[in-house]
């Protein structure tokens, strides 16, 4: 097992403010809490329970006790399968052996052990901040047939193994290319998606509903607004975060989706217009809230980082061990789109 950092690292440090990260849950980040559904006591395995919207159950009355078009009240279920994850890393503390960082070191016979330290914050940081990006990146992306994608399925899996969510992507088209994504191009495929979005979806309110999105739609949405009154009325702060909302409805950029398209290729990305064999490079998922699940266990005690030095090899010791998994609950409640040529 590689060490986290070698002599060539480069840190700053926070000190205090790191050890109150450091022993959280590790999924229990603002993102992640605000723009998903999380549930906090997921053991293993867990069903969940959906009810379709009734309709068409008002008829007019002919004879009591008569079964001639009655609806039936249907309940169906999805399992979130919450799988065992680990985080496993270590430092040897002789990488540094010959640099300024050893000045940092204890003194005596306890000179290897570096928990503590500023060079043990700084190294903790980088893991709490790479495990940050990759609860995300499995969130969307994980493939239980692909490496380091196969810790469960994500939603992207989930949602291209659904007919109706897969039958329902919206297509913008007219770019060069599926990576060449313009003003025009964004705002369409954004209007295109609201417009198109299913009932159910649209009457969900807005600050119930998110629009993740790639890097560069986000980024392409932004010309939009940039010198116009629409940038004052439409980018706010928030909690001392900028936000940025179509229609009211917040847009999310999720710079974990590239790292994902460039690794996989899902069926939810690929143009469901044409017999494309690749995937598209940008799109959207408008999406309420309450349908992205989450399914961690976040009162189990072994669901934070544990750091410990072992005299015997030398070496400070990481370990992490949680439970993850995701699902969605409707169909109705999202809605993709994506940039064609």
């Amino acid at each position: 097992m590689a060490n986290v950092a070698n002599n060539s690292i480069a840190a700053t440090y926070g000190g205090a403010q790191l050890n109150e990260i450091f022993y959280e849950p590790v999924f229990r980040s603002d993102d992640i809490m605000r723009n998903y559904r999380v549930i906090p006591n997921v053991k293993h395995k867990m069903n969940v329970y959906t009810s379709a919207a009734l309709k068409n159950i008002v008829q007019p009355y002919t004879t009591c006790s008569s079964t001639s078009g009655s609806t039936q009240f249907n309940i169906d279920d999805k399992v979130i399968t919450a799988g065992r994850c680990r985080v496993a890393l270590e430092q040897c503390t002789d990488e540094f052996f010959g640099t300024y960082i050893e000045e940092m070191y204890r003194n005596g016979a306890d000179v290897m052990n570096i928990e503590g330290t500023q060079l043990s914050d700084a190294i903790v940081n980088r893991a709490v901040t790479g495990i940050a990006s990759d609860v995300v990146r499995l969130a969307w992306g994980g493939d239980g047939s692909t490496a380091n994608y196969d810790a469960f399925d994500g939603w992207m899996k989930l949602m291209g193994a659904d007919a109706t969510v897969l039958a329902a992507q919206i297509q913008q088209t007219g770019a060069a290319t599926t990576a060449t994504v313009t003003a025009a191009h964004a705002i369409g495929l954004l209007r295109k998606c609201y417009d198109g979005a299913p009932a159910a979806l649209q009457q969900v309110a807005a600050g119930d509903k998110k629009m993740f999105v790639t890097p560069k739609v986000f980024n392409a949405y932004l010309a939009n607004l940039e010198g116009s009154s629409a940038d004052l009325a439409i980018v706010n702060t928030k909690e001392g975060m900028r936000t940025v909302s179509f229609r009211g409805v917040e847009l999310v950029p999720v710079y974990e989706w590239d790292t994902i398209l460039a690794a996989l290729n899902p069926a939810i990305f690929v143009d469901q217009s044409a017999a494309a064999t690749g995937n598209t490079e940008n799109g959207v998922c408008y999406c309420a809230v309450e349908n992205l699940i989450i399914g961690s266990d976040v009162t189990d005690p072994e669901g934070s980082f544990k750091v410990f030095y072992d005299d015997l090899e030398e070496k400070m010791f990481f370990r992490g061990y949680f439970k993850l998994g995701v699902q969605f609950l409707y169909p109705s409640l999202v809605q993709w789109g994506v940039v064609t040529t």
